[in-house]
């Protein structure tokens, strides 16, 4: 996932000259868990009254 991402920013310096945001399929994509009801919280999904206790990861916030 993490290669597919840097292959992906990598791409997008290169037509750009400059890192573009990703937005659309690309944030997808960029994304293993879209959170729609809660919020991200590392690789995963919680309720968004908990607070999160992990660091970054790969869910994102839709």
């Amino acid at each position: 996932m993490k290669t597919t991402l840097a292959a992906l920013v990598l791409a997008a310096t290169s037509i750009t000259g400059a890192a573009a945001p990703l937005c659309g399929t690309a944030y997808a994509n960029a994304c293993c868990k879209i959170c729609k009801k809660g919020k991200a919280c590392g690789d995963t999904c919680i309720a968004r009254d908990r607070n999160c206790t992990k660091g970054k990861g790969c869910a994102c916030d839709a």
